[in-house]
């Protein structure tokens, strides 16, 4: 309090002080008609101190409530704020303001990230009693279900199905789901991570179409290929084009000795040999692009494994090579006789590159057959492929050997899918499978 409320404290405190002791001399005294009188001032004073009180906290009280409730629409005219308890109570009155309104324009911001994205996003929050509300859910997960954005869970928790499932265990979960909207059937990736703060649990869920997941990957498949294809293209071209310059300065001098057209013979077989393997680059991407449409006729897959062992038989002998394959049983499979035996042959080359350096070097061919599908896995016990270029592997023109083309595993990843099978790889120091897989 200021300097003025102290003074006017004192002062009433001491005229009812004063005032006290009169009413005591009086009754004392026997002067009742005194007393009486004094007592009426008394309380009178009284009446008037607490008036003053009550005015004087009322403002103050009216910001706590504020606070309270989060109403920042009142306001402390400049004279009140003379006051220093006045003033500092307006103060604190403007901070949480201001502090509001940094939340509420974080909370539009952070909301208006939400609706930006191409997932779909629903975030719960539930108290400490388990009592569960919608924080935030955005455009694309109530288009991806087809449904109004409810925030009141009840009525959300009737419209969502089988997504219900996931939600009640509240705990992190990554899975491929099938929901059916408007009777139609589509596939999703779900994803729900948990983030606990002092009052609440929130439960991040995501939705994101399959397409989208191709679209994303092909977009990083092209990144990678484009830079694999203008830094092979610019090496190539730039000492070409250094060469060029030199061969043109040489040409313009007017005395061409032996020397000089020794350096130009040289320079000219360094330009045709870049040339050549530009020119070699650019046939092994036609190679990809115009990879034919499988000839699917009914082939006997062992033998086709065991003709393709075949040509790989001297090297194995050479390289101490073990090769585990001993399956007899015939399986049938509908595909391209040619395509399936480069499958085969790259899958093999590539174990024995792995294996150059390994003492005991095995490869394991295993074949077998779960309800419709034929299974092909190619192992080998060879350095294994490292965290770093893992992502990277079936990437056009990418190759970690001296002289590879870089797209072996590339031809052996499309030949794969047009015979809408898969493959994929698992790997770890000494040991590497590749597992291919066809619809029979």
């Amino acid at each position: 309090m200021g300097k003025s409320q102290y003074l006017q404290f004192t002062v009433r405190v001491l005229l009812s002080t004063a005032n006290g002791i009169i009413i005591f001399y009086s009754f004392d005294k026997g002067y009742i008609m005194n007393a009486i009188v004094f007592t009426l001032l008394l309380i009178f004073q009284i009446f008037l101190f607490v008036d003053y009180i009550k005015k004087l906290l009322a403002d103050i009280e009216k910001s706590i409530d504020c606070l309270l409730y989060d109403d920042y629409s009142n306001t402390m005219s400049s004279e009140k704020r003379k006051n220093p308890l006045h003033n500092k109570t307006a103060l604190l009155l403007e901070k949480h303001r201001k502090q509001n309104l940094q939340k509420t324009s974080e909370q539009l911001i952070f909301t208006n990230i939400i609706e930006s994205l191409s997932i779909g996003v629903l975030i719960l929050r539930k108290d400490t009693q388990g009592m569960i509300d919608v924080f935030q859910i955005n455009n694309s997960f109530a288009n991806f279900l087809k449904i109004p954005k409810f925030y009141n869970w009840k009525l959300l928790k009737a419209k969502i199905g089988n997504l219900n499932t996931f939600i009640d265990d509240w705990k992190e979960i990554k899975h491929t789901i099938s929901l059916s909207t408007n009777n139609q059937k589509e596939t999703f990736f779900f994803k729900s991570s948990v983030t606990q703060t002092n009052e609440f649990e929130y439960l991040v869920i995501s939705l994101e179409t399959i397409q989208q997941l191709i679209d994303k990957k092909e977009k990083e498949a092209w990144y990678k290929l484009m830079n694999v294809m203008s830094h092979e293209i610019i090496n190539t071209i730039t000492p070409i084009s250094s060469l060029a310059e030199n061969l043109d300065s040489l040409l313009q001098e007017e005395n061409t000795d032996e020397n000089t057209i020794d350096e130009l013979s040289e320079g000219l077989k360094i330009i045709k040999k870049r040339s050549y393997h530009l020119t070699s680059f650019v046939d092994t991407y036609r190679k990809l692009a115009e990879l034919p449409l499988p000839n699917k006729t009914e082939i006997n897959l062992t033998q086709i494994i065991k003709s393709t062992i075949r040509l790989f038989k001297q090297e194995f002998k050479t390289k101490e090579i073990q090769l585990i394959f001993d399956t007899t049983k015939p399986f049938i499979i509908n595909a391209d006789k040619q395509q399936i035996e480069q499958i085969l042959i790259n899958l093999i080359s590539n174990c024995l590159y792995a294996l150059e350096k390994t003492s005991n070097p095995q490869i394991s061919i295993e074949l077998s057959k779960e309800n419709n599908r034929t299974i092909v896995k190619v192992s080998d016990n060879g350095i294994g492929i490292s965290e770093e270029i893992k992502d990277n592997i079936f990437v056009p023109y990418f190759t970690t050997r001296k002289n590879g083309s870089g797209i072996g595993l590339t031809l052996t990843k499309s030949i794969i899918e047009a015979h809408k099978g898969n493959i994929y790889f698992k790997s770890k120091k000494g040991n590497t499978t590749f597992t291919v897989t066809f619809i029979s």
